[in-house]
């Protein structure tokens, strides 16, 4: 046993000798026996090894070889498709031999298999996805979600998911470093599956409209109608699940010029004005009224300052990023899929659902209505004559808005859904300054 551990001692000891032999006879040079890729290298200075391996590079990156995919099969080269051979990363591989590390790691360079080193390579993807679309690009693609389509009787309709293929481009760079002359590459493949599955969709029971609404607008007013088609557009396809709960600021986001949105009329201290998203509350209005035709829960909804005209009195939701919101629920055990479209001057929002889900009659009552009141503003520099109208007075309501939910055909009771005061719009007429009464003097 001592005769064992001296011999390893003197073996150990000459190993390190020889690392301090080589280091200073082979200063500025690889050490002996060191090949790169099997080429060898090993007492060249850097800049020759350098050489070296841009040789060995052009030789391996311009090389003709086969790929298959399936019963297809293509000529290209390594550099066709986006490989390449870091040369410095390799140098600095082949110079580090028996130079760093722990002395464990660099005595292995006596090793006469731990002298070669390995070429490192790159892999641009873009290039390769291009090279490989020649070849299969009808089958190398992103996977694709089931969805529902709306039939011309207003139905929908499952459309199945597709699967995805993608390239391993891990293994595909594996197989093309170890290619033997005249190999035929098969390329590896992963398969995507979608989000959606078709079997997925078709457990959620979409079958029947549940609740529906479309309100009218202007759409010469192309700036308000831009704004409500863009918020529109994000609203369509939201799917509510069972508990889930829906906010019309969080999917609608922000309303700014930087996200898309232009300004025209809204509501603000009871008075239209200019702003940016003007139009918004009527989508964020007509979703109300899907959301009560459906049998959702309100949340959360507070009604404009003044009575607008695109709903019935007492059935509108105004919205302000941040301030108020519009939250919808659902505490059914159903699936609730939205679909909003606007099309010419019509802006229709429906919820479908399983055939069993509730679907609600909703009647909107005018408690009391209330006329506009009269203000005058007198403009001193006016004849007295003289008189135009300034704002056109609008009505106000005190509104009560009634809900019969009926579950599998039968009636259920009746709930009261919100009751708002609208206060009148006065009218505004400017008038010319009267003439002062002349008061004659007493006659002595």
């Amino acid at each position: 046993m001592v005769r064992w551990k001296l011999a390893a001692f003197l073996i150990f000891m000459l190993g390190v000798a020889g690392l301090a032999v080589m280091g200073i006879y082979f200063s500025g040079r690889i050490f002996p026996g060191v090949t790169i890729a099997g080429w060898p290298v090993g007492g060249l200075p850097p800049a020759a090894a350098r050489s070296k391996i841009m040789e060995l590079a052009t030789a391996i990156l311009d090389r003709e070889i086969k790929l298959r995919l399936d019963d297809r099969l293509m000529t290209t080269s390594p550099r066709a498709l986006g490989m390449k051979i870091d040369i410095e990363a390799t140098l600095s591989r082949a110079w580090a031999l028996g130079r760093a590390g722990n002395l464990q790691q660099r005595l292995s360079v006596f090793a006469s298999q731990r002298r070669r080193v390995e070429l490192v390579y790159q892999l641009e993807q873009d290039r390769l996805q291009a090279e490989l679309k020649r070849l299969g690009g009808d089958i190398l693609k992103e996977p694709v979600d089931a969805r529902l389509e709306i039939d011309s009787n207003g139905q929908p309709h499952l459309i199945p998911a597709q699967d995805g293929w993608q390239v391993d481009t891990k293994t595909l760079l594996a197989r093309l470093a170890d290619l033997s002359p005249g190999q035929v590459i098969d390329i590896p493949l992963n398969r995507l599956e979608p989000r959606l599955t078709s079997a997925a969709l078709a457990a959620r029971k979409i079958e029947k409209p549940a609740g529906s609404f479309t309100t009218f607008f202007n759409p010469a007013d192309t700036d308000r109608t831009h704004n409500i088609r863009l918020a529109t557009r994000t609203l369509d396809g939201t799917w509510l699940p069972p508990g889930g709960e829906f906010s019309f600021n969080q999917v609608v986001g922000p309303r700014t010029i930087e996200r898309g949105y232009r300004e025209a009329q809204v509501i603000e201290d009871r008075n239209f004005v200019p702003g940016i998203g003007g139009g918004v509350c009527q989508v964020s209005s007509t979703l109300y009224n899907a959301a009560l035709a459906a049998g959702l829960t309100i949340v959360e909804r507070q009604p404009h300052g003044l009575a607008i005209g695109y709903v019935p009195p007492g059935r509108d939701a105004t919205v302000a990023y941040g301030l108020i919101d519009l939250k919808i629920r659902n505490d059914t055990p159903f699936w609730y899929w939205l679909k909003a479209w606007v099309d010419g001057d019509k802006l229709a929002m429906t919820f479908y659902a399983a055939g069993e889900a509730p679907a609600a009659e909703v009647v909107s009552q005018v408690i009391e209505k209330i006329p506009p009141p009269e203000e005058v503003e007198v403009v001193p520099h006016w004849p007295p004559e003289m008189e135009e109208v300034k704002q056109e007075g609008k009505p106000g309501f005190r509104t009560r808005v009634i809900r019969i939910i009926h579950r599998q055909g039968k009636e259920g009771r009746q709930e009261v859904v919100s009751q708002d005061l609208y206060p009148p719009l006065p009218r505004v007429v400017r008038r010319g300054q009267p003439a002062e009464k002349v008061v004659p003097s007493p006659v002595p």
